[in-house]
């Protein structure tokens, strides 16, 4: 019920976006916090939620404290089918991974400090929270931090990987 009263609100109209629902994820690849490098062509089969995000921004630090406090999310995070892919814009390693270890979230992030990804996906704003399908279709493409937002991206991750 949640997230058919959402969907409208999520698909409103963006400016700033480049690629959208329906459109394939662009072909990219990104260094890890943890040393790896993670490829578009990675993703393939799985549930993906690309989160575009900074450490300087306050709505981002909303949203990870929000990832951090929510049962459903770590359902999802135990997932062999599901990906969260958070690539840090206009940041490098050092300081994302110093920001991710300060806060103590254990998620690894990729770094973006040209906003080479980022420019694949919109022009501005974040934070962008993209949910992606096994064929590598984005099926969600959302900004700004709005709890009500989020649990609607979780409810429809979930159903993607009941499929």
């Amino acid at each position: 019920v949640l997230l058919g009263a959402l969907l409208p609100t999520l698909a409103q109209s963006d400016p700033y976006v480049r690629v959208d629902v329906g459109d394939k994820v662009p072909t990219f690849s990104v260094r890890m916090t943890d040393g790896s490098t993670m490829e578009s062509a990675d993703l393939e089969g799985k549930v993906v939620w690309v989160c575009l995000w900074a450490s300087w921004c306050p709505s981002c630090r909303k949203e990870f404290g929000w990832f951090a406090d929510s049962a459903e999310f770590a359902a999802l995070l135990e997932s062999e089918d599901f990906i969260f892919l958070p690539i840090a814009r206009e940041e490098n390693i050092a300081t994302v991974g110093a920001w991710l270890r300060k806060k103590g979230y254990p998620y690894i992030s990729g770094e973006d400090p040209d906003r080479a990804i980022f420019e694949l996906f919109a022009e501005q704003e974040i934070p962008r929270n993209i949910l992606v399908g096994r064929d590598g279709v984005i099926t969600l493409h959302s900004t700004a931090y709005s709890r009500k937002s989020l649990t609607a991206v979780v409810e429809m991750a979930s159903e993607m990987l009941k499929n």
